[in-house]
């Protein structure tokens, strides 16, 4: 397992424990390697603060008692939390030794006893987890780890609270997902039993059961076709068989498969289940018997699945695991992007009938087809339920690859569109380009930017969730300062949008927003390697997919987006970036996701204008041009800064002449004699959320001052308007959090500690509610 060094941001010190390096990160936090204050080596996984909220820590409390009742027998047990400090973390027992994953990758294949006490040793920590009232949700190679001391399970629990803020968010990785996380049914043991059959098989195989390639083709292969099962035989195969039974009450219990395999010779009497698992037979089964059920098994219900399964992928691949598949939410080996979970959303409207044939080359059978079905009772429910299932695996847009899949399931329109917004937005070969919207009769709907043509534009957004939280945390003993947070959270910020699941947060906001009067504001930061961390080979496709499915969700509404800060500024090719790729690849991938939001009629999308000073307006003016600022509203300043009004609308004004002039000449640079034509400059919008009282100016001589890390003394600024008084400038926005920490703040010093605040800050993006009220005290003009 590959230890990787503490980063600037990262703390030393979590409760008791002190952190020794990373182990891996994902979408719901950060695993470090702890010491115990009795030198016991533990997993501490950091929850991320953008998950952070009063009602996620009431799940994440009763999650971390269940799994505390989870017996030790093959799982790394949970050893301690703390669900009511700053920063919520889960301790764990630390397990040394690689992922089943990673040994089969790199080694092939399980065979002979090995095979049979992985099988079993598995088998045995889900009756522990089962036992104790849990479900794990994704069991998969990643999450077994094989110690010294035999195999161990590992985030048992904790995984269904990545999904959890949305109600329609179904939590999984696709190639070890169970029929019923696919169609969106109750999760229940029986679908840990699905993920343990898949497990087995890869380590039987060295592929997936269901195979790869894109994520709607691996879930219609799991709904329909039977299972590959290489490398398996005689009674685990069996058992195996059993396990991937479509029907969930027809699969063995954990303490079955433990009875077969604790056996010398678990031979399985017939049984009409095993026949359903194996539908016509697996690719690698020969002529013979179907496979049989274990005794005990519960009685097999109606299949899901119906006649006309989808056939076989069209290519025959059957590779191993996707790149970025092997990592958890806190797997203990290898490290994924901390945006890497993927997102499966319900399909844009204007997609091709034949969701099936579209997503992944097969045609399912019944589906989409015109041929008429039989009408008998029986038929009809199994024609329902199969199209369902279909629909449910086939209409899915993939975005990022990574470890683990959410997918929304519903009604796929926008409540505030219901015209179909995306149905003219496509290429000759249907797939989205965010072209021109259409009106009901044809006609190019027109473009309007829902910021500039009226005198004052309401905002909308819901009261902004960390000073909420903040609020009613300090209620009873600080009425004075919850008050003040009271008055900080309802100042319309910008809505985030940069995690996996953000379908029903825009849905709100797109219809409260309507029903408001007000207009939305939306920040996405999301992009892959803009912040020059390591990206996957598949993350921009799923990114652009992502994207997609969020102006799907804002249709015809009106909205701003806020398109990725520090995206052209931290970027391959430029100083203090050393990530794969250039500056042109860039460019191409910010402006395809503004084409796609562009779409929309009333969406305007501005895009990274950085701020004054760094790093200077020529250098960002080309770089605007080169991402499509012809195609945006404008460019943004002075995001998470904090500059005043009047600097970053000078630079502003500067940044936007530049523009002007080198597309007026092709030439670069910034002549201060050039003719400049004012219909061409672009507009622009200021973050004044942090700028009350400006740049932060140290009294005190610092080797490294870190101005722009936690300054004292700020206040947050003028509130969010469109009546600027300036021609170019737009609005001013709330885009910033208040009191979000920007990390360790040591100024040249070797202590964890701030020297001008005297106090460890808290790691980066996290929230600081101290500093949130002191920005607040602060306000210019004041918020009381």
């Amino acid at each position: 397992m590959t230890l990787e060094a503490l980063r600037d941001g990262d703390p030393r010190q979590v409760g008791p424990y002190t952190l020794l390096g990373r182990l891996g990160e994902g979408g719901m936090g950060v695993v470090f390697l702890g010491q115990g204050p009795d030198g016991t080596r533990v997993a501490v996984k950091l929850i991320h603060a953008r998950m952070d909220s009063a009602d996620f820590r009431r799940r994440f409390a009763r999650e971390v008692a269940a799994a505390k009742r989870v017996a030790r027998f093959c799982t790394a047990p949970v050893l301690d939390a703390d669900v009511q400090g700053e920063v919520a973390y889960l301790v764990t027992e630390y397990v040394e030794g690689p992922s089943l994953g990673d040994v089969v990758r790199d080694s092939g294949p399980l065979t002979g006893s090995a095979l049979d006490g992985l099988a079993a040793s598995m088998a045995m920590a889900l009756r522990a987890i089962h036992g104790a009232g849990v479900v794990h949700r994704d069991l998969k190679p990643s999450n077994v780890l094989l110690s010294q001391v035999g195999p161990k399970v590992i985030d048992f629990g904790i995984a269904q609270l990545a999904g959890a803020e949305a109600s329609s968010a179904i939590m999984g990785t696709p190639a070890y997902m169970s029929p019923e996380q696919v169609s969106g049914a109750h999760i229940g043991p029986a679908s840990d039993i699905f993920s343990w059959g898949c497990t087995v098989a890869f380590a039987a195989g060295g592929v997936p059961p269901f195979g790869s390639g894109s994520v709607p083709t691996v879930l219609l292969r799991i709904v329909n076709e039977a299972p590959d099962l290489r490398g398996l035989s005689g009674p685990l195969r069996d058992l195996v068989v059993a396990a991937l039974t479509k029907n969930p009450a027809a699969r063995p219990t954990a303490q079955d498969l433990m009875d077969r395999l604790s056996v010398s010779d678990p031979s399985l009497p017939a049984s009409a289940s095993a026949a359903g698992a194996a539908g016509a037979g697996t690719p690698s089964a020969g002529p013979g018997p179907s496979p049989a059920a274990p005794s005990g098994a519960r009685p097999p219900a109606a299949s899901p699945t119906g006649p006309g399964a989808a056939g076989p992928d069209p290519s025959g691949a059957r590779a191993a695991d996707a790149p970025g598949a092997a990592g958890g939410p806190f797997a203990q080996g290898g490290v994924t992007h901390p945006g890497g979970e993927p997102l499966v959303t319900a399909p844009r409207a204007g997609a091709p009938k034949d969701a099936a044939a579209a997503a992944g080359g097969d045609k399912a059978g019944g589906a989409g087809t015109g041929e008429p079905e039989a009408h008998t009772p029986e038929a009809s429910t199994a024609a329902v339920r199969r199209r369902r299932l279909m629909a449910a695996a086939a209409a899915v847009v993939v975005a990022v690859a990574g470890v683990s899949v959410a997918l929304l399931l519903g009604n796929p329109g926008s409540p505030s569109d219901p015209q179909s917004p995306a149905a003219d937005a496509t290429t000759g070969d249907g797939s989205p380009t965010g072209g021109t919207r259409r009106t009901a009769t044809g006609t190019p709907a027109q473009p309007r930017n829902p910021l500039r043509g009226r005198d004052n534009v309401a905002f909308y957004a819901p009261a902004e969730p960390a000073a909420s939280r903040q609020a009613d945390l300090w209620a009873a003993d600080r009425p004075e300062d919850a008050e003040l947070m009271r008055k900080l959270a309802a100042v319309p910020h910008a809505i985030r949008l940069g995690e996996p699941e953000v379908r029903s947060k825009v849905d709100d906001s797109i219809t409260a927003a309507r029903e408001s009067g007000g207009v939305p504001v939306f920040l996405i930061n999301y992009m892959p390697g803009s912040d020059c961390r390591p990206i996957g080979s598949f993350d921009m496709a799923g990114y652009r997919e992502w994207i997609k499915g969020i102006a799907s969700q804002i249709g015809s509404a009106e909205a701003v987006v806020i398109l990725e800060p520090a995206s052209l500024v931290k970027m391959p090719g430029t100083e203090n970036c050393e990530l794969q790729g250039s500056a042109e690849q860039r460019y191409r991938d910010v402006r395809d996701a503004v084409q796609t939001l562009k779409g929309n009629p009333g969406t305007a999308v501005y895009i990274d204008g950085s701020q004054d000073i760094w790093p200077g307006a020529e250098i960002m003016a080309e770089r605007l041009i080169g991402a499509g600022i012809d195609k945006a509203d404008g460019f943004f300043v002075n995001v998470n800064s904090f500059h005043t009004t009047d600097t970053s609308v000078a630079y502003g004004k500067k940044l936007s002449a530049c523009i002007s002039t080198q597309l007026a000449t092709g030439r670069k640079g910034c002549p201060a004699d050039a003719k400049v034509d004012p219909a061409r400059m672009p507009h622009f919008v200021v973050d004044t959320s942090r700028n009350g009282r400006g740049p932060w100016a140290p009294t005190k001589r610092y080797t490294d001052p870190q101005v722009w890390c936690n300054p004292p003394g700020r206040g947050v600024g003028e509130r969010p308007t469109t009546v600027t008084g300036e021609e170019l400038v737009d609005a001013y926005l709330w885009i910033t959090r208040a009191g979000t920490s920007n990390g360790r703040c040591r100024r040249g010093t070797n202590g964890e500690k701030d020297p001008e605040r005297g106090v460890v800050s808290p790691e980066a993006g996290q929230w600081w509610g101290e500093l949130a009220l002191e920005r607040a005290e602060l306000a210019k003009p004041p918020l009381r």
